[in-house]
């Protein structure tokens, strides 16, 4: 296994479940005020899904992030930067308009068949945000401070840690400090790295560089991290099924579930073997990159049917995914953008 496969395919789910994570609010109970899309039909559980999802996958996601930067840094090195800005800042660039204008007309929508909550900031204005864009952004900035601390030649490793894997969770301490201190995260609303957005998900990258350095020595964590990952739902469901979720202790305790969910996932995932990585994982940046409109525009083409919230939501998933999926299995393999979303380019046959 020399592309870790298992990991490529971790990383792909936590990049499709956003779809279902973004999907999930418009179905919130009386997130009119926060979400510019209020159904008529509503299901307490779509906030339990959207929070549990919210605490657990973007750690995942950075841990990940980090570790294959690392992996970039060894073998690309001179060119690291160069390609990592390839990688992520060039989507970034150029899907953002497409973001921004389908942001405004698809509120306008919204507001003109009054699934808009009066309260909701911003209206049918031009709001320039990067929305479901922001990690590109961070990950870049990651990535150079990265590249600043490889220059200095300080290496950190986790031979030792590693065989009590648990001492990690310790880190949950750190995160949530950071909250305390800094507040919740929140970097889809501003271009400007927000301190508490950073100082949230860089100790996660920088775990999963530090894990590549000691990608070796994670045979103990191979073998106990499906516990954690479990731990990490059944934290999470005590959590976001309680007003607990609003308390200092409720925070403390969903910080430490996604330290459990990171650790969870990144040993039993590195174990040798796996297939390499189909259709569905090669399409999950493609998917990740255009998904936002096409949820937002399903949710105001349901918000006002008579259907059950279960009906309206799965609707949502199951369109978005049809269109995102079946334009990169039918267009975007086929074309020099493959490259450039991490898929290989297929060739038609003649």
């Amino acid at each position: 296994m020399t592309r870790f496969d298992g990991l490529d395919r971790v990383r792909a789910a936590a990049m499709l479940l956003g779809v279902a994570y973004h999907a999930a609010y418009a179905f919130v109970p009386e997130i009119g005020r926060w979400f510019p899309v209020q159904a008529d039909a509503t299901w307490s559980g779509f906030s339990v899904i959207a929070a549990v999802l919210h605490a657990v996958r973007m750690p995942v996601f950075f841990t990940l992030s980090g570790f294959f930067a690392a992996l970039v840094m060894e073998r690309r090195h001179g060119a690291f930067l160069r390609d990592r800005f390839k990688r992520l800042m060039v989507p970034f660039f150029v899907a953002l308009p497409v973001t921004v204008v389908a942001d405004v007309l698809l509120r306008r929508a919204s507001l003109a068949q009054h699934t808009m909550d009066p309260a909701y900031a911003g209206q049918g204005e031009w709001l320039w945000r990067p929305l479901h864009l922001w990690f590109l952004e961070y990950l870049f900035l990651f990535c150079v401070l990265a590249w600043l601390l490889d220059a200095t030649k300080v290496t950190v490793r986790l031979h030792g840690v590693l065989k009590t894997p648990e001492v990690l969770l310790l880190g949950s301490v750190v995160t949530t400090a950071c909250v305390f201190m800094f507040g919740e995260p929140q970097p889809a609303f501003s271009f400007v790295p927000s301190l508490s957005a950073v100082t949230y998900f860089a100790p996660f990258f920088g775990l999963g560089w530090a894990f590549y350095r000691s990608r070796e020595a994670t045979t103990v964590l191979q073998r106990r991290g499906w516990w954690m990952a479990l731990a990490s739902v059944a934290l999470c469901l005590f959590v976001f099924t309680r007003p607990l979720q609003w308390q200092p202790v409720g925070q403390a305790l969903a910080a430490l579930a996604a330290w459990l969910m990171v650790l969870g996932v990144m040993g039993p995932a590195m174990r040798p073997g796996a297939r390499p990585p189909g259709a569905l994982v090669q399409s999950a940046y493609w998917v990740y990159l255009v998904h936002h409109p096409l949820v937002f525009l399903g949710q105001v083409l349901v918000a006002k049917q008579s259907w059950p919230a279960s009906v309206a939501y799965g609707a949502v998933v199951l369109g978005v995914f049809v269109v995102s999926f079946g334009s990169f299995m039918l267009v975007v393999r086929f074309t020099p953008l493959a490259p450039w979303v991490g898929a290989k380019r297929v060739v038609r046959s003649s």
